[in-house]
């Protein structure tokens, strides 16, 4: 391998960013580590607005910069990180996504961490905007110079926005799968860690700017369950196959068992049950049942400990019960059941589920149009509030007369006040009635 010839590489892939690609070359420019040490490779996926004009010019030109220009847009990020990785001439990639932005200091002390340490990977602290979910169990601590899997959660964080050795992905031939549509970052992360001796952290402030938009996104794909179980079956295989030792593939094995149980109870609570989820959980469940040996119950959380026992001996009616209100809490409990006792009779209804563990959510069709009941509990303020909308057409209460309590976006606020069954109720039925006879625009 050649001798790097900068410390680290940033590699921005970028399709239709035009206008959104601002914050983060803004970010690139006022980064404060000595520009003769790093590179920016911009990849354009094939863009068919003024992308690439706009990346020439707003980019300081005192910085080492490139622009790869693919013809053909691939339709997910991984094939413009696979270039960016190929052409890098430095020790490190660093991976921006061209909406986001990173803090001014992140490359200086991103490299003198990963120096100091030799570093195969560093995490950075993640702040997400506009109601972008990011994981926080990693960053508990300032500066970890030698993370641990278990101690410091590190597949609970499996984005990209990491900086990763160069040498590391090249020898193992590690790059993203573009057949992948999503979760293919997991993917890339996973592998990268199992082959990764020492993977640092920077929390001591939030390093990268995570920008939630509306309508398109790189990385905002739905993905069936079949290729939800092949990405979680090739990595296992991935695990079981490399050459760490028992004590490095059990960490593995128990964190990602973590990540699975927790999926598969959040899949069973937003999905209808049918043969498709049957035939997800047995492959799953078979898969990890090849190297039970590595099962370690002490790695797995206290209040995940039973759901887990119910996986792997593949009781799925236990899990799928246990997984319909493990983590929803009284007073939410009880009400669930009675909501789901007295609605999954009426015409219309599809299911009655928890979502998060947090939000009881009642959901009915009517004439092709996906109503919705959310029902949040505010702890603090001891208080109920049930929020309606249409999933799939915003407008459907537009022309409405009906005063709401609150009004959020197109989320309509019914009831507010205490937990009282009776009351809530009827408040869900009587909208459902106006809704079912009369279309709701009275």
């Amino acid at each position: 391998m050649q001798e790097p010839q900068y410390d680290v590489s940033i590699i921005v892939p970028v399709h239709n960013r035009e206008k959104l690609i601002i914050p983060c070359i803004k970010s690139i420019n006022a980064q404060t580590y000595d520009r003769a040490k790093w590179e920016v490779i911009f990849v354009d996926d094939g863009s068919t607005d003024k992308s690439v004009e706009a990346i020439e010019s707003l980019i300081d030109k005192n910085i080492n910069y490139r622009i790869i220009k693919r013809e053909i847009p691939s339709g997910n990020a991984s094939a413009p990180r696979n270039e960016g990785i190929k052409a890098s001439r430095a020790k490190y990639v660093f991976f921006l996504d061209s909406d986001d932005y990173i803090d001014e200091q992140l490359l200086e002390n991103g490299c003198k961490i990963a120096f100091k340490n030799d570093s195969d990977i560093v995490y950075f602290k993640l702040k997400g905007i506009n109601g972008r979910s990011v994981a926080t169990r990693p960053f508990k601590k300032p500066y970890v110079e030698k993370a641990d899997i278990y101690n410091e959660y590190l597949l609970r964080s499996l984005g990209p926005m990491k900086m990763f050795k160069v040498k590391i992905l090249r020898d193992y031939n590690i790059l993203f799968n573009p057949s992948i549509v999503a979760k293919e970052d997991q993917v890339f992360v996973v592998t990268a860690i199992i082959n990764s001796h020492t993977v640092s952290i920077l929390a001591d402030k939030d390093y990268y700017g995570a920008i939630k938009h509306e309508g398109e996104h790189l990385s905002h794909s739905k993905i069936n369950l079949s290729i939800l179980g092949q990405i979680y079956m090739d990595v296992l295989w991935y695990l079981y196959c490399s050459d760490r030792d028992f004590d490095f593939k059990r960490k593995i094995y128990n964190a990602l068992l973590i990540r699975v149980v927790e999926t598969s109870r959040d899949l069973l609570n937003k999905r209808k049950l049918d043969k498709n989820v049957l035939s997800y959980f047995a492959t799953i469940v078979s898969i990890f049942n090849i190297h039970k040996e590595l099962f370690d119950l002490s790695q797995i959380y206290e209040n995940e400990k039973t759901l887990t026992l119910c996986f792997l001996s593949g009781d799925f009616e236990s899990f799928y019960k246990i997984s319909r209100d493990s983590n929803l809490q009284e007073p939410l409990k009880s009400l669930y059941l009675d909501l789901e006792k007295e609605f999954k009779k009426y015409n219309g209804c599809q299911k009655v589920w928890v979502y998060n563990g947090k939000i009881i959510v009642i959901d009915f069709v009517f004439k092709d149009n996906k109503i919705a009941f959310d029902l949040e509990y505010d702890k603090t303020k001891k208080e109920l509030k049930i929020w309606m909308f249409c999933r799939n057409n915003k407008s459907f209460f537009e022309s409405s007369k009906f005063k709401p309590l609150e009004i959020n976006q197109h989320k309509l606020c019914i009831f507010r006040g205490d937990i009282d069954k009776t009351k809530i109720i009827k408040t869900i039925a009587k909208h459902y009635e106006i809704i079912f006879t009369q279309g709701y625009n009275v």
